[in-house]
């Protein structure tokens, strides 16, 4: 039988790697779409042989059709978190629509793209209504098309789940942890394991068009979360929220940014966590109770949750090339 090759945007980064792994263990080759061809794995000698690294440059059109030539489904994970150096979510949008028509051209038979919860293009937020576009011009494809929809991701390890991780740096470091706005608003991540594991499920379904909350069963407000996040690596701090506006406790953390070189959040990212969108569109989804829990999961990491700063910007953040 015919060994079947998917494409991932980013095979060694964090959802990716996770989903290469389950890939890899039903037999398939994958095409490892990238900007980080020199990141560390974690695959032996004999996977990495089914594992095709190739650039994943949104502007090379002629390169992309060539490397998603053979490819059954493509997982679409690229999205950039900064509008920075003249590039817009909506550029990004647009890089994707020729990238989902590229996929159509090449005989991709369907594409799974990573969106977030409650994105509407309509969205007073750039990086959801960036998100919304391209979800609209993928179901205007042509091609066969699913479309997750997570607002956070956490786990395995302490280290990888940067904003639990960071977090908890923090509170290991100062007595006060101010939260911006009420800290009523709801925060409902899902364990990257179940990530995976939705995107290959639309990935080998026959149908097309399903939309789905990728969302995990605890849905704790910003107070609860980050109280369970001090308990967990055993800090002291009193977690407050006293009504701050978003701009000014991100001005509280700049001091850190320049610490450390990274951004630990910027006002949009911030704005988007107080939105009230960062929980399942519909809570009815039966599957959403069956993942893995996010307090099961910080009580298991606790002790290891903040003992070193990790950075997104070295780990993930490739300053855009608009095209």
């Amino acid at each position: 039988a015919r060994t079947t090759t998917s494409a991932i945007t980013g095979a060694f980064s964090y959802t990716g790697r996770y989903l290469a792994r389950r890939l890899l263990d039903d037999g398939q080759r994958i095409v490892n779409l990238t900007n980080h061809p020199n990141r560390p794995v974690a695959f032996s000698p004999a996977e990495l042989a089914r594992i095709r690294t190739l650039p994943l440059d949104l502007a090379d059109e002629v390169a992309l059709a060539r490397a998603l030539e053979g490819v059954d489904v493509l997982y679409c994970t690229w999205w950039i978190r900064f509008a920075v150096g003249g590039d817009t979510h909506q550029k990004a949008a647009a890089r994707l629509q020729r990238f989902f028509g590229l996929a159509k051209g090449a005989g991709v038979r369907k594409v799974v793209f990573s969106s977030h919860t409650r994105a509407r293009e309509d969205s007073p937020y750039a990086y959801l209504a960036g998100k919304a576009t391209a979800e609209q011009h993928l179901r205007e494809s042509g091609i066969d098309y699913a479309i997750v929809r997570p607002c956070g991701i956490f786990g395995d390890g302490a280290s990888e789940s940067i904003l639990m991780n960071n977090a908890a740096y923090v509170l290991r470091r100062t007595p006060l942890f101010l939260l911006a706005g009420s800290g009523n608003d709801r925060f409902q991540p899902i364990h990257v394991r179940d990530m995976a594991a939705l995107c290959q499920y639309l990935g080998e379904s026959v149908s097309s068009g399903e939309e789905r909350d990728a969302c995990g069963p605890d849905a704790p407000t910003a107070r609860e979360l980050f109280t369970r996040v001090a308990r967990a690596c055993g800090s002291r701090a009193f977690v407050a929220a006293p009504g701050l506006p978003t701009r000014l406790v991100t001005m509280m953390t700049k001091p850190l940014d320049l610490w450390t070189g990274d951004i630990l959040l910027d006002t949009d990212d911030l704005d988007l966590m107080c939105s009230g969108l960062t929980v399942a569109d519909d809570p009815n989804d039966a599957a959403i109770a069956s993942r893995r829990s996010l307090f099961a999961w910080l009580d298991e990491v606790g002790p290891e949750l903040g003992r070193e700063y990790v950075s997104s910007v070295k780990r993930y953040y490739d300053k855009p090339r608009p095209s």
